[in-house]
C-alpha cells in the first residue's frame, strides 16, 4: 500500500548510481484538442535531473508539429521530490500525501506557463502490493531489468485526479478542467531502451476512470496489443485491480487515431471503450532512450463524454532491433 513517504525518494544503495525516481502529469484542454505533459526524471546518487514539459494542440505527426517542448538534461536534482523548484522553472509541491500535486510552471522565455492543483480522486494504486494488483504474480514486478528494461519495475504508483488550473501557451490563456493521472516510479534503472507498452487513460471522472498498461510488439511493421501488464478502474470511490484487457488501435504514421479497449476487472465486470484522437505527436524528449507515441482520445459511455491519454511506448533500441536496416528482427 502506498504511503505518505513513497512520495519522497525512496531509500537505496548510495553506490547505485542507477537509482532513478519519475513523476508525471498528463493534462488537456479536450475543448481545444490540447494535450500537455511535465514529466521529472530524477538520479539522486549522481544529484542530477532531467524535466520535460510539452504540449501540442490537435494532430501533430511530426517533431515541428508540436507546439511547445522545453527538455532540459543535468539540472540538479532536489533534495527532496516532495517540494521543490527545478531551474528550468518547474516547481512542484505534495500536500495531502501520498494524493494530491500542485504544479507550477514559467518558460525562461515566457513562451508557455501554467498553474495546475491535482486533486486525487482516489488512493493511488499499487501494483506491487497483491492485495490491490490481482495480478501481482504474473506483473512485470516480477520480470528483471534485463528482460523488459521496466521502469517500475521495483516501486510505481499510479493515481487519478481532478485537474484544475490556468496554462498559456504562447501567449493564449486556457482553462484546465480535466481528469488524468499522475504517477511515480523508483528503483534501478539502466535505461537501454529495450522495452515495448502501451500507457492507456480513460476518464469520465470520479463516476468512472482506469489506467492500463499493456505489451506490445512490432511484427512485420505493424502494433500488436498483447496482455495486460497491470492495471485498476477506480469507479464511484471504490478502485478495483483490472485483470484482462484487449486493445486495438487504427495508427497514422504510429499515432493512434481511433481505438478500441476492453477490460475486466477482478469482479468479473467488464467495459468497452471506443476512442477517437483529438491531439496526437510524437513525444521523443521525455527519455533520450524512449518515444512514445502519444495521443488525445475522445471517448462515450453511457451518454457521458470522456477523454484519455494513450502513450504507446518505445524503447528506441527495440525499435532498431525491429524496423532498421541492420533490424535482427524485421
Amino acid at each position: 500500500m502506498i504511503n505518505a513517504h513513497d512520495l519522497d525518494f525512496h531509500s537505496r544503495d548510495a553506490d547505485d548510481w542507477t537509482w532513478t525516481e519519475t513523476t508525471a502529469l498528463i493534462f488537456s484542454v479536450p475543448e481545444a484538442g490540447i494535450l500537455g505533459n511535465a514529466y521529472v526524471l530524477a538520479r539522486p546518487n549522481l544529484g542530477v535531473a532531467l524535466s520535460s514539459i510539452c504540449l501540442v494542440q490537435g494532430f501533430c505527426p511530426n517533431v515541428e508539429d508540436i507546439d511547445f517542448m522545453d527538455c532540459q538534461v543535468h539540472l540538479p536534482c532536489p533534495e527532496s521530490f516532495t517540494d521543490y523548484t527545478l531551474p528550468n522553472g518547474l516547481t512542484v509541491k505534495t500536500s495531502n500525501a501520498p494524493r494530491d500535486y500542485h504544479l507550477r510552471y514559467e518558460h525562461a522565455l515566457g513562451n508557455c506557463s501554467f498553474d495546475l492543483k491535482f486533486d486525487a480522486i482516489h488512493h493511488p494504486f499499487d501494483m506491487h502490493d497483491p492485495a490491490e494488483n490481482a495480478l501481482l504474480s504474473g506483473a512485470d514486478s516480477e520480470a528483471t531489468l534485463d528482460e523488459k528494461g521496466d521502469g517500475w519495475a521495483t516501486g510505481h504508483f499510479e493515481t487519478k485526479g481532478h485537474i484544475t488550473g490556468e496554462l498559456e501557451l504562447r501567449g493564449k490563456r486556457y482553462r484546465v478542467d480535466c481528469y488524468e493521472g499522475m504517477d511515480h516510479s523508483w528503483g534501478p534503472r539502466r535505461d537501454l531502451g529495450t522495452w515495448a507498452v502501451s500507457w492507456i487513460s480513460v476518464n469520465f471522472g470520479p463516476e468512472l476512470a482506469m489506467h492500463l498498461a499493456v505489451d506490445m510488439e512490432v511484427v512485420g511493421g505493424q502494433v500488436r496489443y498483447g496482455d495486460l501488464r497491470f492495471g485498476f478502474v477506480t469507479e464511484n470511490g471504490e478502485t478495483r485491480s483490472l485483470v484482462w484487457a484487449e486493445v486495438e488501435a487504427a495508427r497514422v504514421q504510429m499515432l493512434t487515431v481511433t481505438n478500441r479497449i476492453k477490460v475486466r476487472d477482478d469482479r468479473g465486470q467488464e467495459w468497452e471503450f471506443f476512442g477517437s484522437a483529438v491531439a496526437a505527436h510524437p513525444w521523443q524528449a521525455f527519455n533520450p532512450r524512449d518515444v512514445a507515441y502519444q495521443s488525445l482520445h475522445r471517448y462515450e459511455h453511457d451518454g457521458r463524454i470522456g477523454y484519455g491519454e494513450m502513450a504507446d511506448i518505445f524503447g528506441l533500441d527495440y525499435l532498431a532491433e525491429r524496423t532498421s536496416k541492420h533490424g535482427r528482427r524485421r
